[in-house]
């Protein structure tokens, strides 16, 4: 019984070992097809976005620094930048999850569409007008990512963002204007998919 215990346990720890072997990169160049966030300066208080996304490995795969930058698909010339110190509690491997802090810096014009309505004697007329105005954002949220290394130099990820969205440079001209009415601090919620090369 004693040998059947020994060589099931040199078994397990051949297998713990051979998991660790593969010496995965510490850079990630990655491309986001789908971002999802939420965004009340927006028509209908979310937002759709694609970016690119650079991450390095530290600490012996203890911890990442993220870099994403999206730009957004409903208001050309709207971006987010979200740096993130993600933390890997079991290191690097082949499926992985990580948490960390998530700074959230966006900024650009946004298009609004508004649609007044008048009486003029038989029916009602619709005119529609279109502006822009410019917003710049701060917040921070906390970050939640999986990460699967599908081979050595492919890489997958899933984040998901959650926090508080604390400046709005329009809100703050609201504010002033409305003797504090509006209310600046807004919950913020973003998810993204992206997929990339590993080296």
């Amino acid at each position: 019984m004693r040998k059947i215990t020994v060589i099931f346990l040199l078994f397990i720890a051949g297998l713990a070992k051979g998991q660790d072997k593969p010496e995965y990169g510490n850079n990630m160049i990655s491309f986001t097809p789908m971002m999802i966030i939420s965004n009340d300066v927006m028509d209908d208080d979310s937002d759709i976005g694609v970016g690119f996304n650079y991450e390095r490995i530290l600490n012996n795969g203890l911890i990442g620094i993220k870099l994403p930058f999206n730009f957004s698909l409903r208001n050309s010339g709207f971006y987010y930048f979200m740096p993130t110190i993600k933390l890997y509690p079991t290191r690097q491997g082949i499926v992985r999850y990580a948490v960390g802090p998530q700074f959230y810096i966006a900024g650009g014009k946004v298009k609004h569409t508004t649609t007044e309505s008048y009486w003029n004697g038989n029916q009602y007329i619709y005119n529609e007008t279109t502006h822009s105005d410019n917003h710049t954002q701060l917040g921070f949220m906390l970050n939640n990512s999986f990460n699967l290394t599908i081979a050595k130099n492919l890489y997958m990820g899933m984040d998901l963002g959650i926090g508080v969205r604390y400046y709005d440079s329009e809100k703050e001209n609201e504010k002033d204007h409305n003797n504090f009415e509006t209310d600046v601090v807004s919950p913020n919620v973003q998810f993204s998919f992206s997929m990339g090369y590993r080296f």
